[in-house]
């Protein structure tokens, strides 16, 4: 079993030595900092399992230490102890109103200090056994995808996550996220990224993915930011919408997203499933009376219809020129036409348009 690592920040050379000689020789591995400012980067460096801490210290005094790790959420499981001559009741509440778990006076009785620290740390085992058997419990959970996301491999997933999905963890791993996030994927795996890098703690939103066999599905992500064996990670749930949530979310847009979705992926050719989604582009056409109007207004010629169809199928500039015999350039400009009377401005938002709208057959 490894030792656990214990942090000491005190500006007074001769007790920061004992005190570190004392746990060393009762089987601890401890981390000295000189003072406040150089406490806080061996904490974030070595990631201890409890930190004592004087309180009067140049560069970043004890109660400064302790606001300035609370904030980061991995250490807000980690067992704080102010070490100090203070002796006044006033001092006493400060520090233990800012939530630190206990405050011991010098001169410093070693027993008792061991004892503190031996509480300590068994609490916080028993808080990470509990949140262990938790996690077990969520692992097994027929309803919930579970997943734990790690050097951008996934570390565990569960089987209601392969169901999801439609993949195991081993084509997981060879696939990017980018491949199988279908909905605002930039904005979305931005998300993510901020919370691997602990910008936030959590996340919770809905999106679409794309599973193994090219059909969106319709999913609430929850994650958080999480460590294990020092290096960033994220723990996270993945909760299957019903259908009556695969509606777009503006109240008076009438398009099923979810029927749209999946007739883009399934008739794409090439790569119509990377730009499929924008789900903006649908929602710009939410009004009734917009719809109304936009319809009236658009009128396709006949080689426009043949062209829009065949863009709806999946085909290609190069397999609508030769199918409809006619030059790349031509079907480039009809799709620019198109582009234009629909005010839509790519491809896939064209094809959504074209199918709530009817324009194709399908």
């Amino acid at each position: 079993m490894a030792k656990k690592k214990i942090l000491i920040i005190d500006d007074f050379q001769p007790l920061l030595e004992e005190v570190s000689d004392f746990l060393i020789f009762e089987g601890y591995k401890t981390y000295t900092a000189k003072d406040g400012a150089d406490g806080v980067q061996k904490a974030l460096q070595y990631k201890p399992d409890l930190i004592i801490c004087d309180i009067e210290m140049p560069n970043m005094d004890g109660f400064e230490v302790y606001k300035t790790l609370e904030k980061i959420p991995s250490f807000d499981s980690v067992p704080f102890i102010f070490l100090t001559a203070r002796a006044q009741v006033q001092d006493f509440k400060n520090g233990l109103k800012l939530g630190a778990d206990d405050y011991i006076t010098k001169p410093l009785e070693m027993d008792y200090l061991l004892s503190s620290i031996v509480k300590r740390i068994d609490k916080r085992e028993r808080i990470k056994a509990k949140h262990r058997k938790e996690f077990e419990i969520l692992l097994h959970n027929p309803l919930i995808g579970v997943f734990i996301f790690k050097n951008n491999h996934f570390y565990i997933i569960n089987e209601k996550f392969q169901e999801i999905t439609s993949y195991s963890k081993s084509e997981l791993n060879h696939l990017k996220l980018s491949q199988i996030i279908l909905s605002e994927p930039e904005q979305n795996l931005a998300k993510l990224k901020a919370l691997m890098d602990n910008v936030y703690d959590k996340v919770q939103f809905k999106l679409s993915l794309i599973n193994k066999n090219k059909k969106a599905v319709f999913v609430e992500l929850f994650a958080k930011h999480i460590e294990i064996e020092n290096e960033n990670a994220l723990i996270g749930s993945l909760i299957e919408l019903s259908s009556e949530t695969k509606k777009i979310t503006s109240d008076s847009s009438k398009a099923e997203f979810g029927k749209i979705i999946d007739f883009l992926v399934s008739s794409g050719k090439d790569k119509i499933a990377e730009e499929v989604i924008n789900v903006q582009e649908i929602i710009s056409f939410d009004n009734e009376a917009k719809k109304q109007k936009m319809s009236r207004r658009i009128k396709l010629t006949k080689r426009e219809t043949e062209i829009i169809q065949l863009i709806c199928e999946g085909f290609t500039n190069v397999e609508i020129a030769e199918k409809l015999f006619i030059s790349n350039r031509t079907v480039d400009n009809h799709r620019a036409n198109l582009l234009a009377k629909t005010g839509t401005r790519n491809t896939a938002s064209l094809v959504a348009f074209a199918v709530t709208k009817k324009l194709v057959k399908m």
